[in-house]
């Protein structure tokens, strides 16, 4: 058994103590609820931590001990870190059927013990939203009640805005103030592709596998770690914020001052089935890199879409296999992105918007421009695999069958990463 579960097996079982004191009282709740707030007391003044952060954690690993079996044994058995299982009951308390949770829990513990945890929070989503509990127009319908905007206030003179909103405005928001702060740090740049990524503008050829400049290096999030192209000092990171304020506060995207800024506007990717857009399902449609959206917002969605990918799946594993596009070459590119979803590089969940098509052999080399030889990476690892990288520090990749790519690092250690699952709702 591992620490983890072991801390989380002695916490569950003192908080199940005090659960049942309370209920064999009588009284006020302030009178009932003393035994649960003194064993929260004593643990928390035992841990030198607050009383409230000793509540949670005694209340999650209560959830996950007595509701959570098949989770709780993956983490006895080193299978998953104590952050996956939070992940998967966190996505799962939405589940009331007993039995419907237990599947969930098998479906998620076998995708989260491959998987690191920025992939795994999205499928887990999905994968609840699929075994039951609250529908996804319930939940839709509750956040948009609860949409709000608010301040924290720093000592140092700064504050943090928070904005609740839909998942699908939040991530175009984000994606459009991403291509206003590249126009902005650069506004000789042809802004119209995506601004952290290759897509449709940029080749997938020899091109693709130029080793990057550090000027264009980034990290996951989108942070480029140099300045810009014209010389402006500020990261990316500042610049969206920069446009962000002026944008709210001036309420016009020429703020950025930039030719065409006014044409930009937020990209997401949502994957819907034909039967929810017919309108014949409301089960959720899924937000690349976030996990369900309500069926509803997603034909919203569709009927804005300028065309559509038609994308045929594997009955059983759910996997991407055809698009009926008729060009080859956006045809390759459109069922790539399906396929992929995310950075193929193994643990990283960078969004294919944020990735360069790469040839896994290189097409200087000989290697073909071919599905079974192109994945997406995003330039942090996309540099890693370049040929002119000194072989000391050079990661090489391999495409398998069904789109699975063996990375072997300069170690001479071996990680197979899996192409992006899809969830099928009945």
């Amino acid at each position: 058994m591992t620490r983890f579960a072991r801390e989380a097996e002695l916490l569950s079982e003192a908080f199940s103590d005090a659960l049942g004191e309370r209920e064999q009282r009588t009284g006020p709740s302030d009178v009932k609820d003393i035994p649960v707030r003194s064993v929260i007391a004593e643990f928390s003044s035992a841990g030198r931590i607050s009383s409230r952060t000793m509540e949670s954690s005694m209340w999650n690993a209560y959830t996950l001990v007595t509701s959570f079996p098949v989770t709780f044994q993956a983490l006895q058995n080193a299978q998953i870190s104590p952050t996956h299982a939070r992940i998967i009951t966190d996505a799962g308390a939405q589940i009331s059927d007993q039995a419907d949770r237990f599947a969930y829990e098998l479906a998620a513990v076998d995708y989260a013990s491959g998987e690191s945890l920025n992939r795994v929070r999205s499928v887990a989503r999905m994968l609840a939203a699929k075994h039951g509990g609250v529908s996804a127009a319930d939940r839709r319908k509750k956040a948009h009640d609860d949409r709000k905007i608010w301040i924290d206030d720093f000592d140092d003179g700064s504050a943090e805005v928070h904005i609740l909103t839909s998942s699908v405005l939040a991530h175009a928001a984000l994606d459009r103030a991403s291509r206003l702060a590249r126009l902005a740090r650069d506004p000789h740049s042809s802004e119209v592709r995506p601004v952290l990524g290759a897509g449709e503008t940029e080749p997938a050829t020899g091109e693709d596998d130029a080793l990057i400049s550090e000027q264009d290096v980034q990290d996951v999030d989108g942070n480029y770690g140099a300045s810009a192209p014209n010389d402006d000092p500020r990261t990316m990171d500042q610049a969206r914020a920069d446009v962000v304020m002026d944008l709210l506060l001036a309420a016009a995207a020429e703020t950025v001052s930039a030719d065409g800024a006014a044409a930009i506007r937020g990209h997401v990717q949502v994957t819907l089935s034909a039967a929810v857009l017919a309108g014949a399902s409301d089960a959720p449609a899924e937000l690349l890199g976030c996990g369900p959206v309500d069926a509803r917002i997603a034909r919203e969605l569709a009927g804005f879409a300028p065309g559509w990918d038609r994308l045929y799946l594997d009955e059983y594993s759910g996997m991407v296999t055809a698009t009926d596009r008729y060009r080859p070459t956006a045809e390759m590119r459109r069922y790539l992105r399906a396929r992929d979803g995310r950075c193929r590089f193994p643990g990283c969940a960078s969004s294919v918007l944020r990735c360069d098509l790469d040839h896994n052999d290189e097409h200087s080399r000989g290697g073909a421009t071919a599905c079974e030889n192109l994945s997406h990476l995003c330039r942090r690892h996309h540099s890693l695999k370049h040929p002119d990288i000194d072989p000391e520090y050079r990661w090489a990749a391999r495409q398998l069958s069904g789109g699975r790519i063996e990375w072997t690092s300069p170690r001479g250690r071996v990680f197979i990463d899996h192409p992006q699952p899809r969830v099928h709702f009945a």
